[in-house]
Order: structure tokens, then C-alpha cells, then sequence
């Protein structure tokens, strides 16, 4: 079986979607037959620099382009060699081409919309997203043969797009650096510098962007924290939200944290596993997330988590035992970061209880099989591919 993904942009500061890509598509690669390749852009903020020899792929053909019209060529002369199109993440120009290119040549494509069906992503740009979902989208979406849900919440939310090919509910796995990676727990403390002192440092590390509660539920629950902690953020600014990080420091500013608070902005993907060893507690208070990769990622280092209730990787954290879930509230998230900051016995435990699930249960070998069944599923005729349904 030869499989081409496509997906918009792979560079980091994207997100979950394109570095969960790369152990991906690697991990399918293992298994006996099947022939992975990846089409994306070389889009990288605001110009086009990304190489193919920056990329993080393993046993995988990538062919980057440098815009839409060569993409869109290069689809047009290659799409028939594929037995599959997988397409991750909707709304955007790459994926409705390479959507449109499938029903043209006959092929199957499965979709893996990356949260971008979710309640959330309808309410932004609504206006303009119901006009090209009627022109564009709606086409691509019923015309899929089959959808890589992450989550069963992701899988409601597709069904309430109005899908009725096959959804799978298949969870992200982890990368074996999350586990093989040696441990640094002092790495975290020196980048936060002696303003940390000895004391326990809680963490955030994702994308700084509104969805993810920095400003308005991590900072506000942080100021109530009873707890002598420290609170470090990691990552950088979304490039659709420019003007966010200056937000978050004069959140930090208003609650009076500026000497309990260290902004780091973003660091290189493979130190990530250091800043999870030097935390007392992992934080992700999002008001959306479709998965929410970072939250696994920091239950296989054995950091204790505190998720929303709208961080679809919750129910592994509640699987697991590996931290709390809990409301898009403060006060909620401020009593869990006590709970877990005044017994560091028992946050040991459930952090090794959130290592031990994500391993026995997260790892991508297991998880790939799952993906492939879905293939097969497809190209075995299980929806005919190309038809819009209504």
C-alpha cells in the first residue's frame, strides 16, 4: 500500500498536527507493505525557508514545495501513483486541492481534521468559514471515505459536520524520545533562573494563543496558588495571534507575578522532555484542544498533569490515574496545582501511574496498526470514494 499525507505546514511552531506527523508516519513505515510519503509547503512564519533536511523523518519520502501552484502541479502528475490520500487538518487551500485531486483521479482520502471541526474552530472566522464550507469544504469533508478522530469528543464533532463515512477513534501516540530520552530535571530550574529559588516550578508549554487559558485562566489561577511556586511558560507566539505574548505579560503584570513568573518563549523540540523533568506539575488549562499531544508527552516523563475538561486527552489522564481534570475555571485549576504541590509523595505516584499508561498504552507502534486497519478499511471499498453525501 503506498500512502501520501498531505498536510499544509510542518515547521515546529505549528503545533501539534505537523510534529505528531513525523512519529507518525514513521511508525507506519515499520509495518510490513506500506510505503509512506509526505507533500507539504516549506512554510515556516512569514517566509518560506523550511528544508527538507531540517525535518525530523525517518524512512519517509518528503517532497516540499514552495507554494500553492507547485503543490497543486505537483499533485496533478503524481496523485494516481498513490493507492491513498490521507489529508491532515482542514481549512486551508493545500488540503482542499489535494482533496479535490483524489476524487478527480479516483482515489480514496481519509481525513484527519486535527480539531478544526470542533465548536471552537466554527466560532472563529464564522462568517467566512460558513461561505467556504458551502463553496469548498463541505465537498471535501462528505467526500471522504473515512476520519482519523483522536478523541471521542473529535469523533462527536465530526459527526455533527454531517459525516457518514466510517470515524475512527484512534489517540496520537508518543514518539520513543518521550521515553528513551535521559532525564535533565535541572535543565528547567537554570533556564528560569534564581528567581525560582528551590521552589516547586508548575509548567505550561504549548503554543501561546488564546484557546490554551494562558491570560485568562492559567495566570489568574496561578495568582490564587496557596502554594510557594513558581510558574514557568514555555513557547512561542502563534502567528495568528501576534499580539498574545504581550497579553499574557500584562496578565502576569495585573496579578502582581512578575517575580513568580518566568516567560521562556519557545524552545527546541528535542529540549521539551527536559522541561517536563524539571516540573513539579505539567498545566494545560485550553478551552479547546483535540487532543492535546503535550499532555501525553508529559505523562511518559512521569510529570503529574492539571487538564480542562476540554483537553480531549483527558480521559487518559483519568485512565491513568497521572493527574486532574477539571473545569475551564481558576479556582478549579488552582485547587488541583495545591492538591498535587502539598503532597509530593503522592504526585510522584501519579506521575509514575501516567508514565506506566502512556507506555503501555500510547506507543506508536501499537497505535500505527490502528491507522493502517483504517486504510485498509478504505481501500477495501468501504464508502465509495469521492461521493458527497448530504
Amino acid at each position: 500500500m503506498r500512502v501520501l499525507h498531505v498536510i499544509p505546514a510542518v515547521a515546529p511552531r505549528y503545533g501539534g498536527p505537523s510534529t505528531s506527523l513525523w512519529p507518525m508516519t514513521s511508525a507506519i513505515a515499520r509495518l510490513p507493505g506500506i510505503a509512506n510519503e509526505v507533500l507539504t509547503t516549506a512554510a515556516d512564519g512569514p517566509r518560506d525557508r523550511l528544508k527538507v533536511s531540517d525535518l525530523p523523518r525517518d524512512r519517509v519520502a518528503v517532497h516540499l514545495m514552495s507554494g500553492l501552484r507547485p503543490f497543486a502541479a505537483w499533485l496533478r502528475s503524481h496523485v494516481r501513483e498513490f493507492d491513498l490520500i490521507d489529508i491532515h487538518t482542514l481549512w486551508n487551500l493545500p488540503t482542499a486541492v489535494a482533496a479535490h485531486a483524489a476524487r478527480r483521479a479516483g482515489r480514496p482520502y481519509t481525513i484527519r481534521p486535527c480539531g478544526m471541526l470542533s465548536a471552537y474552530s466554527w466560532q472563529r472566522h464564522w462568517a467566512k468559514k460558513r461561505a467556504y464550507w458551502w463553496a469548498v469544504e463541505r465537498r471535501n469533508v462528505r467526500g471522504a471515505a473515512a476520519f482519523h478522530a483522536t478523541s471521542p469528543g473529535e469523533l462527536r464533532d465530526i459527526r455533527a459536520a454531517g459525516v457518514t463515512a466510517p470515524v475512527f477513534d484512534i489517540p496520537l501516540g508518543l514518539e520513543d524520545a518521550a521515553f528513551a530520552t535521559p532525564r535533565d530535571p535541572d535543565w528547567l530550574r537554570q533556564r528560569c533562573g534564581p528567581a525560582a529559588g528551590d521552589r516547586p516550578i508548575v509548567l505550561f508549554l504549548s503554543r501561546l494563543h488564546p484557546k490554551k487559558g494562558v491570560a485568562d485562566v492559567l495566570i489568574p489561577a496561578f495568582s490564587a496558588v496557596k502554594a510557594d511556586a513558581f510558574l514557568a511558560i514555555v513557547g512561542g507566539v502563534d502567528d495568528s495571534t501576534p499580539g498574545y505574548g504581550e497579553t499574557v505579560r500584562r496578565a502576569i503584570a495585573r496579578h502582581g507575578l512578575t517575580d513568580r513568573v518566568a516567560v521562556l518563549g519557545p524552545v527546541p523540540v528535542a529540549d521539551r522532555w527536559a522541561a517536563f523533568d524539571g516540573a513539579a506539575a505539567f498545566v494545560l488549562p485550553s478551552h479547546s484542544e483535540n487532543f492535546g499531544l503535550v499532555v501525553t508527552e508529559a505523562m511518559a516523563r512521569g510529570c503529574p498533569v492539571v487538564v480542562t475538561d476540554q483537553v480531549q486527552s483527558h480521559e487518559h489522564v483519568t485512565a491513568s490515574g497521572g493527574g486532574s481534570v477539571v473545569p475551564v475555571d481558576a479556582g478549579a485549576v488552582a485547587s488541583a496545582i495545591d492538591i498535587i504541590l502539598a503532597e509530593p509523595a503522592r504526585a510522584v505516584a501519579k506521575g509514575e501511574a501516567g508514565r506506566k499508561y502512556a507506555s503501555s498504552h500510547l506507543n506508536w507502534d501499537r497505535i500505527a496498526r490502528r491507522i493502517v486497519e483504517m486504510y485498509s478499511l478504505a481501500l477495501a471499498g468501504l464508502v465509495s470514494p469521492g461521493v458527497a453525501r448530504a
